[in-house]
């Protein structure tokens, strides 16, 4: 057993023997009953057989950053993220290793904002048009979900945004380390029959490296309508503008031991960098008909707008635009027993792709023109059946995925291609509350994971076009748990899960097409771990959590040309992570958050021959509240990294030439006030 896990159990244990032994003498504070709405059938978290965490705002969420959803999943166990803080390539986010084969964005994690999804049908997933500052919870499955949500659903990360309470309006200014700085206001107005909440913010970065910064204005609004007491609509609107963000590459060990700041030269000749607009509206509506039958719709339209320059002459520049819009219903049947959903959801994407010769920086001629559709159509039915101190969970759904590629350049062949990949995945749970408030559970669910569109249009034969030869990823995964509550102060969960996968879609580069990022099928894998985490409210207003997660992920069958990598670890997931936080905590007066988090090793290709050091990080956050009539002031101050470390923020996996790192910043600051009134 590693040190770092040595730390987090005695850790846990102390907070169990010290919640045992304050049971009589506990302040008021209390961690209330959790209920969960990303399983779509409501149920208590302890209760459910499926391993979810939570997070909730609190008054310390004030002093985060909030320039990377990274800083809001550090104490989630099963989840890991790199790339922080590469502005031109989104936040990786792995859940149970789903996910960490992705170049760019979120691959196989179903995203949902106020329960309208973000992924694409295709399985891709951006967090760039995600206002961090209105971020009220969030909730995450951790395993394949495919039963719940369809494609790319190997875990689910369901973002509520802030709700309306009561009228307020409030400003934020903060300034930082390497020219960062950020602007944020929001209004809220209304009563509890329509009101609105308004929010819109600037943020804007040199960057820890040489062509690195970013800049980005974001808007949000949401509203929502009570009509009688049964009918709820909700709607939504999100504009994100991000003319520039830069992208300063991977770099070889020789060059980081040299400068960890530098850019890597190729990214510097061809001006590596993207811009993005995108556009979403939404509405959803929730209605009570009766007390046993309720009826959730929703639709929305996404458009978005990319370009970007990548370090290779052909096909070196990506003009992208994107509409993608959705529709879904669901019926609630309730009896005093049993709960059944029964539901669909339609998904349809249509990209116009361009690609076009970067000649360092310029555009040049014309090398890839062709329209993706990707036509998703997912029917399901959900039941949660209650016998005493037991709960039997149900799921079934089939998927309909169309994808279509039209060549509209044909020169010199037609690339023109056609896919139908259709999936039925079923899962099964049952909990059992074997002592007062605490549950064991078992449960069996699957994924599957078609190729997006992107990674079809990189044919390693021709360097682009359509790659007929990937199959779709499929996981099965089986679970076993315990959660519970020792005191109304103390909660905890462990998760044991073991998944068999089939054809692993993993990245790699070609010496042929220098910087280009292909795909392709890796027999079978096999992941297994332990997920354990603890909360625990010792005193009114101090809360501490506790994490850990140990990944044994391998190949089991992965054979190429170049090598039989059966047997090796999957490369892009450490073995083990640690989180332990404190904070403490008021509306007024002092607040403060201590985080550290122990990242072990990992490996950056297939053939295991890269290994990544581990590293500690921690991470201070400190703030005050101050009341003035109707005025609240609060300054904050945060300090990223307080050991310096010296750490990779992101691993490119595979990449050629052993360009797999990507230096993080040593210790840097921030600071900033937010006013309400």
């Amino acid at each position: 057993m590693s040190h770092h896990a040595r730390i987090t159990i005695i850790f846990i244990l102390g907070f169990c023997a010290l919640g045992i032994a304050q049971t009589d003498s506990i302040p008021s504070q209390r961690l209330d009953t959790v209920l969960l709405q990303v399983t779509k059938i409501k149920g208590k978290q302890r209760q459910l057989p499926v391993a979810v965490s939570v997070y909730q705002s609190d008054v310390t969420a004030i002093s985060r950053q909030q320039t990377a959803l990274q800083e809001f999943l550090f104490d989630v166990p099963g989840v890991f993220t790199q790339n922080a803080n590469n502005f031109a390539q989104d936040l990786r986010i792995s859940i149970r290793g789903f996910g960490a084969r992705s170049a760019f964005g979120i691959r196989g994690i179903e995203l949902l904002v106020d329960g309208i999804p973000e992924t694409t049908p295709d399985g891709q997933g951006q967090l760039d048009n995600l206002n961090l500052g209105i971020i009220e919870r969030i909730e995450v499955i951790k395993g394949p979900s495919s039963s719940l949500y369809g494609n790319a659903s190997g875990g689910v990360i369901s973002i509520q945004t802030q709700n309306f309470k009561e009228a307020f309006a409030k400003i934020k200014a903060a300034t930082g380390a390497y020219g960062f700085q950020q602007y944020q206001a929001t209004g809220a107005f209304g009563n509890t029959t329509a009101n609105y909440i308004l929010h819109g913010s600037y943020a804007t970065s040199d960057g820890f490296r040489e062509q690195s910064g970013f800049e980005q204005y974001n808007f949000n609004g949401k509203s929502s309508f009570r009509v009688g007491g049964n009918l709820k609509i909700t709607g939504l609107v999100n504009y994100s503008n991000s003319p520039v963000a830069e992208d300063a590459g991977g770099l070889t060990l020789e060059e980081v031991e040299t400068n960890r700041r530098q850019a890597r030269s190729r990214n510097v000749d061809f001006q590596t960098e993207e811009a993005i607009q995108q556009l979403k509206v939404g509405a959803s509506l929730a209605w009570t008909i009766n007390d046993k039958l309720t009826v959730d719709n929703y639709q929305f339209y996404n458009y978005r707008d990319f370009n970007g320059l990548l370090p290779f002459e052909f096909g070196g520049i990506i003009d992208l635009n994107r509409n993608y819009l959705g529709h879904g219903t669901s019926l609630d049947y309730k009896t005093a027993r049993n709960t059944l959903k029964v539901g669909y959801d339609i998904g349809y994407q249509n990209d116009v792709r361009r690609r076009f010769f970067n000649l360092e920086g310029e555009q040049g001629n014309e090398t890839l023109n062709q329209q993706e559709r990707f036509t998703a159509i997912g029917i399901y039915a959900i039941d949660h059946f209650k016998a005493g101190k037991w709960l039997f969970t149900a799921g079934l759904r089939y998927d309909y995925n169309q994808i279509e590629v039209r060549d509209r350049l044909l020169n010199p062949d037609d690339d023109s291609g056609e896919l139908i990949l259709n999936t039925l995945n079923p899962s099964f749970g049952v909990s059992l509350e074997w002592f007062k408030n605490h549950n064991i559970y078992t449960s069996f669910s699957t994924s599957f994971e078609t190729p997006a569109l992107s990674e079809l249009s990189a044919d390693p034969d021709g360097g682009q076009g359509f790659n007929e030869a990937l199959e779709p990823q499929e996981a099965l995964n089986y679970e076993l748990g315990f959660k519970g509550q020792i005191i109304p102060n103390f909660n905890y969960q462990v998760a044991l899960f073991l998944i068999d996968t089939q054809d692993d879609l993993v990245p790699f580069e070609l010496e042929a097409f220098p910087d280009r990022t292909f795909f392709r099928n890796a027999g079978r894998s096999r992941r297994q771990g332990i997920e354990i985490e603890a909360q625990y409210a010792f005193a009114k207003a101090w809360f501490a959590t506790a994490s850990y997660t140990y990944s044994d992920f391998e190949y089991r069958d992965f054979v190429l040309p170049n090598g039989n990598f059966s047997g090796n670890v999957l490369p892009g997931i450490p073995r083990s992570t640690t989180s332990l936080q404190v904070r403490y905590g008021e509306q007024k007066g002092f607040h403060a958050s201590l985080q550290s988090n122990f990242v072990g090793q990992l490996y950056a290709n297939d053939s295991n021959e890269t290994l990544i050091d581990g590293y500690e990080l921690i991470n201070l956050r400190l703030g005050y509240g101050l009341v003035l009539n109707t005025i609240q002031l609060r300054p904050y101050f945060g300090l990223n990294n307080v050991l310096d470390t010296t750490y990779t923020d992101n691993v490119r996996i595979n990449a050629f030439g052993g360009r797999f790192f990507e230096p993080a910043p040593g210790i840097n600051g921030y600071g900033g006030v937010e006013i309400k009134w």
